[in-house]
């Protein structure tokens, strides 16, 4: 394909359109349906070739975390490359190859219809009026990350002589059971209800198709899955993300990036590092710094390129904990205002700050199929062939509400016996369940402690209350928690990629009358379910996602404004029950 066939916002590329997803268009000339997976990394590279520089996005921070060099935001608009104006799209390749007609519902690869006359849409040449074929419903997928065409030739047994088959794809009853793949040339018919087996496609093992790298990777032994092609278990995102600091690296970097590379071959020799200094920066360079002292400056801003996720967090923490408002500087990148915690709260929250501008760089790490990836589990499906030194990026920016709770009153709570057994209760079940599936499990996850618990379920109840006081919708808020030895706090924000920001309704919440109503209504809203007792027993939860009292009727958010994919959830410690830390509020 080369033809433009339709615009995605960036954003929705790092979240739920990036490579190895498959994405709908209507073709802008005959309205056609065109089916298409998004592909890898190296054919980004191929399509924007010397013009990605102006799409360069810098983190130092969540670069070290993640070990690249640099981000890139996904290409829109065009580029001059000599002399001739480009463009800078991002490439899909059609998939499913398999079409079907609407009117006689024969299916065929692509190579067997007729193409319209300008070349852009695909028609079945049988039928009146040549109907534009659609993409097939059903595509098969793994838990490896493999993506393919459902079997369509080999799943049909077809009656001996038959030399021509034709396949059409009819629905003759409800449910999928109602749906049969027929040959029209022999009358063989098959229902497709055997093929959404929860053990596979019977008679069949995954090809290891992967259409965004192309070609296809052997030896898988995963059991391929039947799904529809829209469902939302085809492409789970990974993301990682930071907060911007003040930090010198992030202009030290923008100084020096059209020479990164060439200093970055240079760094073991002194001599040679500081030659190339003096001979291809200094000339361009802004300021009355010495060759020496540049070179100083880059070894310490290219050392230490490992940290780990929770050192990125307990930085972005402490700064959270710091009231920037005074600083011009600070306050162009995070501007935080602390605001007085309210009495009747100043026994178990330390901290309360309005954070009223602040910059997030979105980063996408990989993606999984099946299941999303929740604890570094199930391993990621990579975005390219072999490693580069880039990911796909962009930068969001915002405002939000931070608050801490009081640490020593958490450690206090979580020390309590009856918490501990809660906990131990909690970490049994989900071994049990992780074994009944048949999974090999060493320990549970690091998220299932009564601390992560309290601070994320009390994300999700304030979440739930902002939305109806803020003026936006859950869906648009995120969660950012900080949770650690020496942390307890969460982070409410929104953000967009627009460079202004929002407008401060979010931000305004701090203010001590307002987030004394809005926690102690949150707290209040989720003493009680409607699906009570089943959910405050622990009924209506699986096991698998470390949850207790908790479901789609009380905590629950859309997923996108959760960083554990609504897992790792209880509201009997946070206002419940006995075992509530908030529980002194409620009396």
């Amino acid at each position: 394909m080369s033809k433009n066939v339709g615009s995605i916002r960036r954003s929705q590329i790092i979240s739920t359109f990036g490579p190895g997803a498959i994405v709908d268009f209507r073709l802008p000339g005959s309205g056609a349906l065109l089916s298409g997976v998004m592909q890898g990394l190296e054919a980004w590279e191929a399509y924007t070739k010397g013009g990605y520089k102006q799409d360069v996005v810098r983190e130092p921070r969540l670069e070290a975390l993640l070990g690249v060099n640099h981000f890139r935001a996904p290409p829109v608009g065009t580029y001059v490359k000599d002399g001739q104006t480009k463009d800078r799209v991002l490439p899909i390749e059609r998939f499913p190859d398999w079409l079907s007609c609407p009117e006689c519902h024969v299916i065929n690869r692509s190579g067997q219809w007729s193409p319209s006359r300008n070349g852009d849409s695909l028609h079945c040449g049988r039928c009146r009026g040549k109907p534009a074929v659609v993409p097939v419903r059903f595509v098969t997928i793994c838990e490896k990350g493999h993506l393919d065409d459902f079997p369509w030739t080999s799943w049909l047994t077809h009656e001996a002589g038959c030399s021509g088959p034709v396949l059409a794809l009819k629905t003759i009853g409800a449910g999928i059971g109602g749906l049969l793949l027929t040959c029209k040339s022999c009358e063989a018919r098959r229902s497709m209800s055997e093929a959404f087996s929860p053990k596979g496609i019977p008679g069949h093992k995954c090809r290891g198709g992967r259409p965004w790298l192309g070609g296809r990777e052997t030896g898988c032994e995963a059991t391929p899955r039947t799904t529809q092609r829209g469902a939302s278990n085809v492409y789970f995102s990974i993301e990682q993300s930071a907060i911007t600091l003040p930090d010198w690296k992030v202009g030290f970097a923008d100084r020096l990036q059209d020479h990164l590379k060439a200093l970055s071959r240079r760094k073991d020799d002194d001599a040679a590092l500081i030659d190339y200094i003096n001979y291809d920066v200094l000339p361009d360079w802004d300021g009355d710094d010495t060759a020496e002292n540049i070179a100083r400056l880059y070894r310490e801003f290219s050392e230490g390129d490992t940290e780990a996720e929770e050192d990125l967090r307990l930085g972005e923490f402490r700064m959270l904990l710091t009231d920037t408002s005074s600083s011009d500087e600070d306050a162009s990148i995070l501007l935080n205002r602390h605001q007085p915690v309210p009495d009747v709260l100043s026994g178990v929250i330390s901290w309360i700050s309005s954070v009223e501008r602040l910059r997030e760089v979105r980063a996408l790490t990989g993606f999984t199929r099946l299941k999303a990836q929740v604890g570094g589990v199930p391993d990621p499906v990579p975005l390219s062939r072999s490693d580069l030194s880039w990911l796909p990026a962009v930068a969001m920016h915002g405002e939000g509400v931070f608050l801490s709770l009081n640490l020593e009153a958490v450690s206090t709570w979580e020390e309590r016996s009856d918490v501990e057994a809660h906990i131990l209760q909690l970490i049994q079940t989900h071994m049990d369940t992780a074994r009944a599936e048949g999974k090999l499990v060493d320990g549970a996850p690091s998220q299932l402690n009564a601390r992560y618990m309290l601070v994320h379920t009390l994300a999700h109840a304030l979440i739930a209350r902002l939305s109806l006081d803020s003026g936006y919708s859950s869906s648009a808020l995120r969660e950012r928690l900080y949770v650690g030895p020496n942390m307890a706090g969460l982070l409410i924000y929104t953000s967009t990629p627009d460079a202004d920001g929002t407008m401060g309704g979010l931000s305004r919440q701090a203010r001590p009358a307002r987030m004394e109503q809005l926690v102690l209504q949150a707290l209040t809203d989720h003493e009680l379910c409607s699906a009570d007792p089943l959910c405050s027993e622990g009924m209506a939860r699986s096991g698998s996602n470390g949850n207790h009292a908790a479901c789609h009727n009380c905590v629950f958010l859309p997923e996108t404004s959760c960083e554990a994919w609504n897992g790792f959830l209880d509201r009997n410690l946070l206002s419940a029950g006995s075992l509530s830390y908030f529980k002194d509020l409620l009396k």
